[in-house]
């Protein structure tokens, strides 16, 4: 190799990732992160995937084995979308084929040290291949609440196992509720946009389909699809009052408020992007409450 080539050359890193329950762990060589693909069809909006892909020979398993993850496909069957079955982190999606190192696509959420927020998004118009995603139709009651002026929005996991219908004030620039993108260490892998609706506002179907999981102080629930893995709502842990104290005291308050609202990702909705509503708030301060979350 000629001295030039080998001055031009940028040196590798070793980046690990891992699923949110540290299950499944794996590391890969590559030069510096700063970009990563956004796509905007069905499943990678559902499931706020920014990919980026390993170089032949750079991606090696740590902990676990891929057998062992939750695979979910669909159209004509060739990608393999692999997600942690116990803690739902979108992991990669792998091209099915006979070649001896398959194609993959790496989620860089999933990745430890990246700053999602500072990357570089690279728009891939996935929407317009293949054939158009028809989301299901929603068949349940509607929500009790009142509200003057309001809106119905209705929404899916991807395969349709879940459906939720939620009543709300227009989704909108002018929208009054809270809208956040928490950076702690499960809202970073998993992509969520909450909104914190009350219970009388939401109703989901599927509840025999989700899956939750619970870390840290167990105060609260992550629900996802069992099936496609498509993280859902937030619900608060059923607690006695001698668990309640043993939370510390911003999560003591967290509870009480949780137990009220029904906090609904927005990217579950059909026919509503979240482009649409006002700009999320950064919620920085996420990752500082509770028990702090040890990479593995």
């Amino acid at each position: 190799m000629a001295d030039s080539e080998t001055k031009n050359m940028k040196p590798l890193k070793t980046y690990r990732g891992n699923c949110h329950c540290a299950a499944f762990v794996y590391e890969m060589e590559a030069t510096e992160i700063q970009s990563a693909h956004e796509c905007n069809c069905s499943i990678c909006y559902k499931k706020a995937y920014l990919w980026v892909s390993p170089a032949p020979g750079s991606y090696r398993v740590v902990k676990g084995d891929e057998a062992t993850l939750t695979t979910y496909t669909f159209g004509d069957g060739k990608w393999l979308h692999k997600f942690c079955g116990v803690c739902a982190t979108p992991l990669m999606v792998v091209f099915k084929s006979e070649e001896s190192e398959p194609r993959r696509g790496l989620n860089a959420r999933a990745i430890q040290g990246l700053n999602i927020r500072e990357l570089e998004r690279l728009p891939i118009d996935g929407a317009a291949m293949g054939s158009k995603y028809q989301p299901p139709a929603y068949s349940g009651p509607e929500p009790s609440a009142i509200i003057d002026n309001a809106n119905m929005y209705y929404g899916s996991c991807h395969c349709g196992a879940v459906t939720v219908a939620f009543k709300t004030t227009p989704l909108d620039k002018e929208y009054p509720g809270t809208v956040i993108e928490c950076n702690c260490s499960i809202c970073n892998r998993n992509g969520y946009v909450w909104v914190y609706p009350l219970k009388d506002q939401v109703v989901i179907q599927g509840n025999d389909n989700m899956a939750k999981y619970s870390f840290g102080t167990m105060c609260v629930e992550k629900w996802f699809c069992k099936t496609c893995g498509v993280n859902m709502a937030n619900t608060a842990t059923e607690m006695d009052e001698e668990q309640l104290a043993t939370l510390p005291e911003a999560y003591r308050g967290l509870h009480g408020r949780a137990k009220l609202l029904a906090p609904l990702n927005l990217r579950v909705l059909n026919g509503f992007h979240i482009s649409e509503i006002k700009e999320p708030e950064q919620a920085t301060k996420g990752a500082e409450l509770g028990r702090p979350y040890v990479n593995p």
